[in-house]
């Protein structure tokens, strides 16, 4: 016997894919727009297709472009998580590992449940939770990274031993149904990291790059931490930068990190109202004033994406920037070696453009 519950959320996900229109307006840079109606997006790409998730209220939805980001199919269900947690960079997380998707998700009591869909296969299945101590991640930030092996890394701000926000991790060796015994990466001497960051996440072969906000002596300083074993083991955190951002709140920005083919590491983050990028040891470098940045592509064909005074701007790498639309929480993946998909959302609707250097 169906529940409320489920008659309910197929009569949403019915409206939702009925509100998918594609836009004949444009952006103020001539990108092509389109619109869902939604929130939190995130994106994947592999086998020259793009995988956005996103939430409408407690459901998680999915949707695949076949033509790298041009055009998107209709909102597929995926899965309803009661009290999802959504907003500032936190809601369902996609990736595309192998032969299957996977996404991960957390939700307000602090668990973070995972589900999984064979690409060739019509629904989506639950396959248990990452951390294997209940309700510890209460802030509901969680990232992922995979690399070709079919391997996952998830990270997440985690409460667990002193109730102190510090940055925990797993594995999963089969594209996200098992998970590794949960590992704590780093725990900053003065107590806690910042508290409402979304930490980020990079993963290449073996190398696992994770990029954090600290708390060191007042400072909110981004730093990175680094394995090279595919994450049984960590070296020391590297601050990112030569100024610091001495602030007694959380700015609730964690910015962005690639790896280069040349394993070189490339970050992206806000200290105070200004954007600045730099390879990881090296000096940093001006980008915008602006908060809520991400990034993408690799080194000499690299998009910034951010956000300054309600509007989605992207820095091509031709260091041209270009507006986007009014909006906030960009999400941005590279789709081929010489353009990027940004996502974003504005008003409860999701919007994504299309752009080329």
């Amino acid at each position: 016997m169906y529940t409320n519950k489920f008659i309910l959320s197929v009569i949403a996900i019915f409206i939702l894919a009925q509100s998918f229109i594609h836009l004949p307006a444009t952006s103020g840079s001539g990108q092509k727009m389109a619109i869902i109606n939604g929130k939190a997006p995130s994106l994947s790409t592999a086998d020259k297709k793009v995988y956005m998730a996103f939430a409408s209220g407690d459901s998680i939805l999915y949707c695949v472009s076949s033509d790298m980001g041009k055009s998107f199919s209709l909102p597929v269900f995926a899965a309803v998580l009661p009290k999802l947690s959504i907003g500032g960079g936190r809601g369902p997380q996609i990736v595309s590992v192998k032969n299957q998707l996977f996404i991960a998700a957390a939700d307000n009591a602090g668990n973070i449940y995972t589900f999984i869909k064979k690409k060739n296969a019509g629904g989506w299945e639950k396959s248990g939770k990452i951390n294997d101590v209940p309700e510890v991640a209460k802030e509901g930030f969680v990232s992922l990274a995979s690399n070709k092996k079919g391997e996952v890394y998830a990270i997440w701000l985690d409460l667990r031993n002193d109730k102190k926000n510090k940055i925990v991790g797993a594995k999963s060796r089969d594209g996200g149904r098992t998970w590794s015994k949960n590992k704590v990466i780093y725990i900053s001497p003065d107590s806690t990291v910042c508290e409402c960051c979304k930490p980020s996440i990079a993963m290449k072969d073996q190398v696992v790059v994770v990029m954090f906000r600290n708390w060191l002596n007042g400072n909110r300083d981004l730093h990175i931490i680094q394995s090279n074993d595919g994450g049984i083991n960590f070296g020391k955190a590297q601050k990112l930068g030569e100024g610091s951002w001495k602030l007694k709140g959380c700015p609730m920005d964690g910015g962005g990190v690639i790896i280069n083919t040349d394993n070189s590491i490339l970050t992206v983050w806000r200290r105070e109202g200004t954007i600045y990028s730099c390879e990881a040891g090296k000096k940093e470098e001006q980008i915008a004033s602006g908060k809520q940045c991400v990034i993408a592509g690799d080194k000499g064909n690299t998009f910034i994406a951010f956000i300054n005074e309600g509007k989605v701007y992207c820095r091509k790498p031709d260091g041209n920037r270009v507006e986007l639309g009014s909006g906030g929480n960009p999400r941005l993946v590279a789709t081929d070696a010489g353009s990027a998909l940004c996502a974003w959302e504005n008003a409860g609707k999701l919007y994504y453009a299309l752009l080329t250097r």
